[in-house]
């Protein structure tokens, strides 16, 4: 009896799932049409305002219906990528907008290929300059001189120990466009800012607070680091404005001191982790069988944050001047935890976990 009864209710569970997969069809019918009417009105694939209606309408319901918003709102996204893959099959594989000329410098690097295909969804003209050569579908230019003076934005997506180089060479065009730069850490570049100001460039300096893995934008965070033109942080804020984008300013001469922490810190907890697990000895199979679910989430970060470009994080802890003071509050922090759980009183040990709480509570 017990198996029939189950057996029965996955046979429901099915029927539903069938309808589910019915609506989905629908939907993506519906779509197909509005891209063309898009294609037919020459507007862009990418719609992020309608995304976060999307998104805001997936919360709002899935609260009336007493299902989980993680849940609601996977589900939404999944609809959301699907409509908009169907929508760029429909369009030309190239939108011929007639907004901005963005040059990306540094565009075949998986932060100048996320770029490239953002600005691209939004109708912009992408031109790519990179020694390793074209990105497929978009314009390229190999002569960094013609990059630099046919721009009208000029985006700067290069390794970070090259930033200061490129910029004295970019100082020395006098571009009209207006040039921001990505990078992660903002002080090897600011005397080069500066001294790009005082000749009158127009320079201003961003921080996408995301991986190039992302595809839609919601929750994410994109740090505008305003260097003192005005008329430049007001035209690059502009070509986000519109997404789900959380745009946070932070002076540019602040930038590294937090990152110091929110990336530096973070990246530093994740590596020890890793390497800490490799001088255990413990064997995988171990690992993976043995796993709490504390160890499990840690790990999925841990193992995203291995996964990442060896040179980047290097840059980012080597080259901050803000790295020290972060790794001696580290260090001490570690003596301090090692201390309060090996003492025969609990005291220090609750104390430290309930400051995180109160910390935690907060954030």
């Amino acid at each position: 009896m017990p198996r029939k009864r189950l057996d029965d209710l996955r046979k429901e569970i099915r029927q539903l799932d069938d309808q589910i997969l019915h609506l989905a069809a629908r939907r993506t019918q519906l779509t197909e049409k509005i891209g063309r009417v898009k294609l037919a009105s020459g507007l862009p694939v990418r719609d992020y305002q309608a995304e976060r209606e999307t998104l805001a309408f997936a919360d709002e319901r899935s609260a009336e219906h007493g299902l989980d918003r993680t849940t609601g709102r996977s589900i939404a996204r999944a609809l959301i990528v699907g409509a908009v893959r169907e929508q760029e099959e429909i369009h030309e594989k190239r939108f011929l907008g007639s907004k901005r000329g963005i040059t990306i410098l540094g565009g075949r690097g998986k932060m100048g290929r996320w770029l490239a295909h953002y600005f691209h969804s939004r109708g912009h003209r992408v031109t790519i300059h990179d020694p390793a050569g074209p990105l497929s579908g978009f314009r390229f230019t190999g002569a960094f001189e013609r990059a630099v003076d046919e721009a009208e934005v000029l985006l700067l997506s290069i390794p970070l120990h090259a930033a200061a180089q490129v910029y004295k060479r970019i100082r020395r065009r006098k571009p009209s466009a207006t040039v921001v730069d990505i990078f992660s850490l903002k002080s090897p570049v600011l005397d080069e800012i500066w001294a790009g100001l005082d000749e009158g460039l127009s320079i201003t300096s961003i921080h996408p607070l995301f991986g190039p893995d992302v595809y839609l934008l919601s929750d994410r965070i994109l740090l505008l680091c305003p260097c003192g033109h005005k008329k430049a942080d007001r035209e690059v804020a502009a070509l986000f404005t519109g997404t789900s984008l959380e745009q946070v300013r932070v002076p540019v001469e602040k930038h590294d001191e937090a990152i110091g922490v929110v990336l530096g810190l973070a990246h530093a907890v994740n590596i020890i982790f890793t390497e800490a697990l490799v001088r255990s000895g413990l064997p995988k199979k171990d690992l993976r069988r043995l796993a709490s679910t504390t160890f499990e989430k840690q790990v999925r970060t841990a193992a995203e944050v291995a996964r990442e470009n060896p040179r980047l994080y290097y840059d980012i802890q080597h080259l901050n001047e803000h790295s020290p003071q972060v790794f001696r509050i580290f260090e001490k922090t570690a003596r301090d935890f090692r201390k309060a759980a090996l003492s025969n009183s609990s005291r220090s040990f609750v104390s430290m976990m309930e400051r995180g709480r109160r910390l935690y509570r907060g954030l």
